[in-house]
């Protein structure tokens, strides 16, 4: 599940997963690849259900169950979110914590969206407008919803909610990515500060939060349009360099400087930034960190082509580019992944390094190129 939580200025990142899967622990396994077995079947007559799309959360790792309901794939990671999707029946989502033989029962979805009770077809396009003002505010020209007609919205004073039973399918032709979104809830509320008060949505001080539920599953395009290989690849590498996730795995390599981060903390008088901290019930590949400041300056700098600058290689250039973020920590932890993801990101972000599309994330087994 991906809770997600923006502010109009600031960006409040609480991962349960990345991208896109529920986390409590890290095991060590998440440097090995485990088969997973299981069977689907339908939990009131028992007999399988053929056609059924299993996938891990937050990832391109999925299969179809075949005739007799039989699925099999590799889990990149423990704990992972196992999902189970078919359109006649309600997904089944599970938590994994270690490998065993799975047995997945399917009830039948009594959804019917023709009964949803809408007031007009211009209260249902004023709510469609809203939801992709908020949801795609980035590459909206190459990014679609195809089956929109699926969202349910409630709305109200005080805030924005949009649903779907049926899984959403977006395309994303610009990340190169066919993305199966079970969106459990998507809200918009407004609030007069961080830590504030809720307020009206109309009203013109305070920030707009956004919040969202779901579980995300990749299938990338590049078989279906190898002409656009090259471009998706581009683009992929462009959205993760100076990304919040690049930026963690800087510091989980002890190398921000190397890979173009330059990082203020106020109050000055604090020695570092982030420390490290002894956790025992993390595996070797997980690190445990704590902000020791008030606020941070997070500086990206960049060449043409957004690649890092190194800082050791500063003073040999005439010109870089560089652009700001600003975080203000919480008082908890968090931990990071090798490749930078987190489950529980609980720090508020301003700036370049904010996440400004919904629909356009990567993968978490995403890997970027070497420079």
């Amino acid at each position: 599940m991906l809770s997600f939580v923006k502010t109009k200025t600031m960006i409040l990142n609480r991962w349960f997963l990345f991208v896109f899967s529920v986390f409590i622990t890290i095991n060590s396994a998440q440097a090995q690849q485990i088969i997973l077995e299981g069977r689907v079947t339908h939990a009131q007559t028992q007999e399988p259900i053929p056609h059924t799309e299993v996938f891990i959360s937050g990832t391109t790792i999925g299969c179809i169950s075949d005739s007799l309901g039989n699925f099999s794939l590799k889990a990149p990671f423990f704990p992972c979110v196992l999902v189970a999707d078919h359109v006649a029946f309600d997904a089944h989502i599970k938590t994994l914590k270690e490998s065993s033989k799975l047995h997945i029962q399917l009830h039948p979805s009594n959804y019917n969206i023709s009964g949803v009770n809408v007031s007009g077809k211009n209260k249902r396009k004023r709510n469609l407008r809203f939801f992709y003002s908020h949801f795609i505010r980035q590459y909206r020209d190459k990014i679609e919803v195809l089956n929109d007609s699926n969202l349910v919205f409630n709305r109200d004073e005080m805030q924005f909610l949009a649903s779907s039973k049926n899984a959403l399918l977006i395309e994303n032709n610009y990340l190169g990515y066919r993305i199966k979104l079970v969106l459990q809830e998507f809200s918009v509320k407004m609030y007069d500060g961080p830590e504030g008060q809720q307020i009206p949505l109309k009203s013109l001080d305070g920030g707009e939060v956004m919040k969202l539920k779901g579980y995300f599953y990749y299938e990338p395009l590049d078989k279906e349009q190898p002409h656009k290989a090259d471009y998706f690849n581009h683009n992929r590498r462009i959205t993760y360099h100076g990304s919040y996730r690049h930026f963690l795995k800087s510091i989980y390599d002890n190398n921000p400087g190397a890979e173009g981060y330059k990082i203020k903390v106020y109050p000055e008088t604090e020695a570092a930034a982030f420390y490290e901290l002894e956790n025992n019930e993390l595996s070797t590949p997980a690190k445990e960190f704590a902000i020791q400041a008030q606020k941070l300056e997070v500086f990206y700098r960049f060449d043409d082509d957004l690649f890092p600058i190194p800082e050791e290689f500063l003073t040999d250039r005439y010109y870089f580019s560089q652009k700001k973020s600003v975080i203000y920590p919480s008082r908890q932890s968090f931990t990071i992944r090798p490749n930078g993801t987190s489950p529980n990101v609980n720090f508020i972000i301003d700036g370049y390094m904010d996440m400004k599309n919904f629909a356009n994330s990567l993968p978490e087994d995403y890997t970027p190129p070497q420079n």
